[in-house]
């Protein structure tokens, strides 16, 4: 009977020090993510960090985030995915974000696209809903010393459509839809383009006050692979 019982003390040891390992393990990874949570942004949001944001972007990064954080990967290395997949500009710490980027630079070999945007927005003043349609052109420049591809534009609402045209090549307006599949338009190094903007004011989407729309390009620039120019302005009756 003794050694049933000493049989029984040994294998409830060893259970509470799985038990235990478990929780401090998941104690600590817990930790390790809310740090790196802090520690970045989503896309779209710049007025908080991650821990603190709960939109579809930001679930999707977590989620990512998680993922590595199961399969073992490091927390300098999950900085480096995140920044790959969606963008160095979602590392808030200044610091890694330095780090980051140069190792993306490295990676490329010297030769790389670099997009500019200018204006990065247009404030369209006090307008109307009786104006309807207003157009407005940014300008699209490849500073850098490789082809910059575009392979998305996406714009935030229905009352917005976008459209680049690259020398003779005009693409389609795409919507919130964003570009099919398989689009691209090429620009270039010392190239420009021009990114026509089009908002129907006297769409059902725009209410009288402040308006705010966004769109969003996509492009292989490693370091802002995802860039977005803004319309502003006031809406009255």
């Amino acid at each position: 009977m003794r050694f049933y019982y000493r049989i029984f003390l040994i294998v409830l040891f060893f259970a509470n020090s799985i038990f235990s390992f478990q929780f401090v393990f998941a104690q600590n990874t817990d930790n390790l993510k809310l740090e790196i949570y802090s520690k970045l942004r989503d896309r779209r949001c710049t007025t908080m960090s991650l821990d603190k944001c709960n939109c579809p972007d930001a679930r999707e990064m977590k989620a990512y985030i998680d993922a590595l954080l199961e399969a073992g990967v490091s927390k300098k290395e999950i900085f480096y995915k995140v920044a790959k997949k969606f963008s160095p500009n979602t590392i808030l710490d200044k610091q890694i974000k330095a780090q980051v980027e140069a190792r993306l630079i490295n990676e490329a070999g010297g030769k790389r696209p670099q997009i500019v945007l200018e204006p990065s927005s247009i404030n369209l003043g006090q307008v109307s809903k009786k104006q309807g349609k207003i157009q407005k052109v940014f300008k699209l420049y490849n500073n850098g010393t490789a082809p910059l591809i575009v392979s998305n534009i996406k714009v935030s609402c229905s009352c917005v459509t976008a459209s680049l045209t690259v020398g003779k090549n005009k693409s389609p307006y795409f919507g919130t839809q964003g570009a099919p599949s398989g689009w691209q338009a090429i620009i270039e190094p010392g190239a420009s383009a021009e990114l026509e903007v089009v908002v129907d004011l006297s769409h059902s989407a725009i209410t009288v006050g402040k308006l705010f729309r966004e769109i969003t390009i996509t492009t292989n620039d490693i370091i802002n692979p995802e860039v977005s120019v803004r319309i502003e302005g006031g809406v009255k009756e």
